[in-house]
């Protein structure tokens, strides 16, 4: 009975042998669910929760959901304060039994960096704040929160806190065209009292054009690495280049690493930082290559080493792949993964944008570990919003953490939010994907395999100019209010599968097997996976011929699950008794 269940819990999804592989899809009826991030809750569960913003015709509204590890939803609130407008929430955090979120709302047409501390078991708000950065007649936007523990002041004591980043200016979006964009790095206590505020900035002498943007941030072992844009002088253009900024504990400039790469826009995305070789691993996006890449930096000096640096590109030649996030892998300690979305891939009807890709690399080289993956799922972006993902080729400023590695679970996950369209009878809005993926990366539904060639850095061009620099900010309370929304959930199926039109026929024989099976059709098949009922992973191959089958001598006696994806991209999977 408990091999038969195992079989059943398989073939539903795809997973190794515990079963925890899950892909629900979450919808609101009044909606478009737009920039999902999400956080781990460290309060003794496992849950997670999921950020969005609501657009509709009215003002977008920020939406929080809690989710057990199955995909259950413990509670979902939508937030906004009666005397203000246009609330929007962009990244979120965790802390013990608190939850930290920011963004920005409109005070009197000016927009404002806003934090808001909730408590986590219920979803009540605690706490909340407006931030004038420099003075109230800037607008002010805030991309990216986290805690920090770090004894700022060396006094032995923890300076428990947030530091939140993200750009002041001129203008309320974030726009090259602006006269003034600058970046700013905002700490914080708990209680969400200011701290200090640094502004990051570059000049281009008699250039039009502002690229000054912070998106992200990392703590180190003596300071934080800034991620995003800086404003540089290219080889015929003012253009973008990959911030890569330190400040230490209190805000004072520490180094400065900048360069630019491409031809158009360079963004740094995300970092991670790796305490034993006390280096910062940056991943960027450039728009002249139309792929991702990643620059390792020592942390004492920002000093680029060459060899580990490196640029991706996809081995058939597909553009457009673009990185998100920077997580551990959960194969290995000396390998890192990025999550990504697609902008584009036709399905053979229409053009999916937004799709979640997963690509492992070892950390010394940067060549590709294992099988990179594309989860396919049928979705087109709504236009009309300030910071959607592709209104032109690669985002300008804002990308979400659209992945987090689960340390609490007793097997390592990883989880990723994604996009799908919604039912047409509901409006098609735009729903959000929550789903997991194992250590060899795959995950409950559709995918697709990837694979990317490894390119070294080779030349760039240093920004000289960036600088930064203590400013002010002063705070006002604000006045949000939760109110519990009711969300669908469901899981995916050949209904929501975009792998109706591939139906899956395939069998194998013979079966029982004593040494070798072959498929019942002459197909082409692009993988071919067998794994033993622990989960491991005992075959693997990229291709079948169909003269000389599959070779199954060498495996143990006992059942076997063979996942099986042909050049079509239907996917199946059979079961084999070996004897």
């Amino acid at each position: 009975m408990k091999l038969k269940l195992l079989f059943i819990c398989y073939l539903l999804f795809s997973v190794t042998a515990n079963c925890q592989l899950l892909q629900k899809n979450i919808e609101f009826a009044q909606g478009h669910l737009i920039d999902a991030n999400l956080a781990q809750i460290n309060d003794g569960s496992n849950d997670v929760i999921i950020a969005s913003n609501v657009q509709s015709t009215a003002s977008p509204v920020p939406v929080l959901k809690r989710l057990e590890d199955d995909g259950t939803i413990v509670w979902s609130k939508t937030y906004d304060d009666p005397t203000l407008t246009n609330a929007r929430i962009f990244d979120i955090t965790n802390y013990f039994d608190l939850i930290f979120m920011t963004g920005s709302i409109d005070v009197g047409g000016v927009k404002k960096v806003f934090i808001a501390k909730i408590e986590a078991a219920t979803g009540n708000l605690l706490d909340d704040r407006y931030y004038d950065i420099v003075n109230s007649n800037f607008n002010s936007t805030g991309f990216k929160v986290i805690i920090s523990e770090t004894d700022a002041n060396g006094d032995n004591i923890l300076d428990e806190g947030l530091l939140v980043t993200g750009f002041f200016g001129s203008c309320p979006n974030a726009d090259p065209g602006c006269n003034l964009n600058i970046g700013f790095a905002l700490r914080t206590d708990l209680n969400l009292n200011n701290i200090w505020v640094a502004e990051v900035d570059s000049f281009v002498s008699g250039a039009n054009i502002d690229y000054d943007f912070v998106n992200g941030v990392i703590e180190t072992s003596d300071g934080f690495v800034l991620t995003g844009s800086a404003t540089g002088q290219g080889n015929t253009s003012t253009q973008a280049g990959v911030l890569a900024h330190k400040i230490d504990f209190e805000g004072q400039f520490i180094w400065d690493s900048s360069y630019i790469f491409g031809n158009s826009r360079d963004v740094s995305v995300d970092a991670y930082y790796d305490t034993t070789t006390d280096e910062v691993f940056i991943l960027n996006n450039y728009s002249s290559i139309h792929h991702f890449g990643v620059t390792v930096l020592d942390n004492a000096n920002g000093a680029i080493n060459n060899t580990k640096s490196w640029y991706a590109n996809e081995s058939n030649n597909s553009l457009d792949f673009y990185g998100f996030s920077l997580v551990e892998s959960l194969s290995s300690p000396g390998n890192l993964i990025i999550y990504g979305y697609r902008r584009g891939y036709f399905n053979g009807t229409n053009t999916d944008q937004t799709n979640i890709f997963v690509h492992e690399f070892d950390k010394a080289t940067g060549n590709q570990v294992g099988t990179s993956y594309q989860y396919t799922l049928p979705y087109q972006e709504p236009m009309g919003g300030v910071y959607g993902f592709w209104s032109s080729q690669l985002p300008l400023i804002y990308y979400p953490d659209m992945a987090l590695y689960d340390t609490s679970a007793t097997t390592p996950t990883h989880y990723a939010v994604g996009y799908r369209n919604g039912d047409p009878a509901n409006g098609s809005f735009s729903n959000i994907e929550f789903m997991n993926v194992d250590a060899q990366k795959m995950n409950a539904c559709d995918n697709l395999i990837l694979n990317f060639n490894t390119n070294t850095l080779g030349t760039i061009n240093s920004i000289a100019n960036v600088t930064s620099a203590l400013a002010s900010a002063n705070e006002t309370v604000m006045a949000l209010d939760g109110t519990s929304v009711t969300l669908n959930e469901d899981s995916c199926s050949t209904q929501l599968s975009v792998r109706d039109q591939n139906k899956f026929n395939l069998e194998i024989y013979p079966n029982p097997a004593s040494d070798y099976v072959y498929l019942n059709q002459n197909t082409d098949v692009n993988k071919i996976l067998i794994r033993d009922i622990t989960g491991k992973t005992v075959f693997e191959t990229n291709v079948y011929n169909k003269n000389e089958g599959i070779f199954v001598g060498n495996l143990s006696k006992g059942v076997y699950f063979i996942r099986i994806r042909t050049s079509d991209n239907a996917t199946g999977n059979l079961k084999l008794i070996k004897n």
